[in-house]
């Protein structure tokens, strides 16, 4: 029996051979599959990238959608237009707030602010927006100028 073994041996292992070679196979045959369909997606969106484009063009403005937009978070301009209604919703023209408070009515508000840094990205906006303007010098309080 001793020279069964060999035998035996080398059978499991042309078995294990061949169940690899099957498999590599396989997932080379998956991987082309998957990258077929990554480039038809990726055709996809360039053809929706140039639609928007001229959707955006019938418009007359940008419409500042991207791929980050859509997770609902506010960004640009349309991080400042509700940031500034709410504020002169709740407290009115002239009235001075922090910048952490007004960014916490925003927040309790059901708002979410985009960005790495929400904090920063929305004090980035209010400090670009010719309607708020900074109350002293580094006191973080800002108000909505009067009409």
């Amino acid at each position: 029996m001793p020279q069964d073994r060999p035998e035996t041996l080398d059978q499991a292992l042309l078995g294990e051979a061949v169940a690899l070679k099957r498999r590599i196979e396989a997932q080379a045959e998956q991987a082309e599959r998957l990258r077929l369909l990554a480039d038809r997606i990726d055709e996809q969106t360039q053809r929706d990238r140039a639609l928007l484009q001229q959707l955006e063009s019938a418009l007359g403005r940008s419409i500042q959608l991207s791929i980050d937009d859509l997770d609902g978070r506010l960004r640009g301009q349309r991080l400042l237009d509700v940031a500034i209604t709410l504020l002169e919703e709740q407290m009115g023209r002239g009235q001075e707030i922090h910048y952490r408070d007004w960014f916490q009515l925003l927040q309790s508000h059901g708002y979410r602010v985009g960005g790495k840094d929400p904090l920063g990205t929305f004090l980035a906006q209010i400090n670009r927006a010719d309607i708020v303007e900074s109350v002293g010098k580094r006191t973080g309080r800002y108000r909505l100028r009067a009409a």
